[in-house]
């Protein structure tokens, strides 16, 4: 604003020099600005306020940048592989359940056993094939006879409370009848069955939740908001599943 002044004055200056000293003296002093002076002043104002304008101009620019880089930031949370997980975890429970039986013969139940033989230990079901005799005696055939011996051994010592026979190159696995002891024990080993399901479906939903809260910074705070009710929707709906399969499976032992 000073030099605009400066430059005024100057021009006033020298209109004033060109005029006749009777002119200047009748002329008042507001009439002595002549036409060039006042665009000059404009243009120092205008260039002034150009850059103020560029400036602001370069912050938008620069805060929209940044937003293209944001949206191009990969979501991590995936409600179809959180579904599918919890899913999985769901029909490994029924799996388990269904080795879980009192008083009826059923192959599932020598799942579990592990065979040793000398320093490797193996699947039974990779050395003998089970198969069901009556409602209340299982046949075990061991592939390789040399092994017959071992794999008795660790159906007794399995802890499921079988005592195998050796019957000339297979073993008959008799099936107890059930006490309200081992019915007791049986429907002990389902509900902690169902709780470790349970433990499983809410580590797959603090999962869930830990990817939500790191795409909030990519996503709008309503998106986020859906999606955290959806993790809490799943994973009622497979906790309903676990202790409807928990409750079915606890009444067919003690009936």
């Amino acid at each position: 604003m000073a030099f605009a002044a400066r430059t005024l004055r100057l021009c006033l200056a020298r209109s004033s020099a060109t005029m006749p000293l009777t002119a200047r003296l009748q002329t008042p002093l507001a009439m002595r600005i002549t036409s060039t002076s006042l665009p000059a002043a404009q243009s120092i104002s205008f260039m002034a306020m150009r850059g103020y304008a560029k400036k602001a101009g370069g912050k938008k620019k620069g805060n929209a940048v940044e937003k293209e880089d944001d949206a191009d930031v990969p979501l991590l949370f995936d409600q179809k592989q959180i579904d599918e997980r919890m899913s999985n975890a769901n029909s490994s429970l029924k799996e388990q359940l269904t080795t879980i039986r009192v008083g009826r013969a059923n192959p599932a139940m020598l799942d579990s056993v592990r065979v040793r033989i000398e320093t490797e230990s193996y699947n039974l079901r990779d050395l003998a094939q089970v198969t069901i005799r009556d409602p209340q005696t299982l046949v075990v055939t061991v592939h390789d006879t040399d092994y017959l011996s071992a794999v008795e051994k660790s159906i007794r010592e399995s802890g499921l409370n079988l005592n195998p026979l050796v019957d000339n190159k297979i073993l008959r696995v008799p099936i107890p009848k059930p006490t309200k002891e081992s019915r007791d024990k049986m429907a002990k080993l389902v509900v902690q069955a169902g709780e470790q399901a349970k433990a499983k479906i809410r580590s797959l939903r603090q999962d869930g939740m830990k990817q939500l809260k790191q795409d909030s910074k990519s996503q709008s705070s309503d998106d986020t908001k859906k999606l955290e009710k959806l993790v809490q929707t799943l994973t009622d709906k497979y906790n309903k599943s676990i202790d409807e399969l928990i409750k079915a499976k606890v009444k067919d032992i003690q009936s």
